[in-house]
């Protein structure tokens, strides 16, 4: 690990719709980081912004939703080639909204937690979140009486 990079702090969203399901953006092809991939809304925390105005505002900026954050779902950390990035994921709620898509991205989809985990076009650090996610969130199995 390169101790010279600079540390970011980003917010992303786990928003989901009347289904249970979760959104996904598809970076644009010419993004500088992971073009094409598919992503979490949210992005880079400014720096007089509180946590929960960040990601209200980012997930607004992408997809033109407005979310009342609630508790942290998880977090992520991961580098790029300039900088590490410590990830804070809000619990964005549920959702019944037409997404209008900012130029940062090509392409969104309502996914269910089973499709997410399979997905090979998002990024290692967002499947192993979701992997953990499900763990965390499974529903008790039934007890023998």
């Amino acid at each position: 690990m390169n101790l010279e990079k600079p540390y970011v702090v980003s917010v992303y969203a786990l928003v989901r719709n009347e289904k249970g399901e979760f959104l996904l953006l598809r970076r644009s092809e010419n993004s500088r980081t992971n073009p094409g991939k598919w992503d979490l809304p949210g992005g880079k925390v400014n720096p007089d912004e509180a946590l929960k105005e960040g990601v209200t505002r980012e997930v607004w900026e992408e997809t033109e939703i407005s979310i009342v954050p609630g508790d942290i779902a998880g977090e992520v950390n991961f580098e790029l080639p300039e900088k590490k990035v410590i990830a804070i994921v809000f619990d964005g709620g549920y959702v019944v909204s037409d997404v209008k898509l900012s130029y940062e991205h090509m392409e969104y989809a309502w996914l269910s937690l089973e499709n997410i985990l399979s997905m090979e076009e998002l990024p290692i650090y967002f499947r192993d979140f979701f992997k953990e996610f499900a763990n965390e969130n499974k529903p008790p199995s039934d007890l023998p009486i």
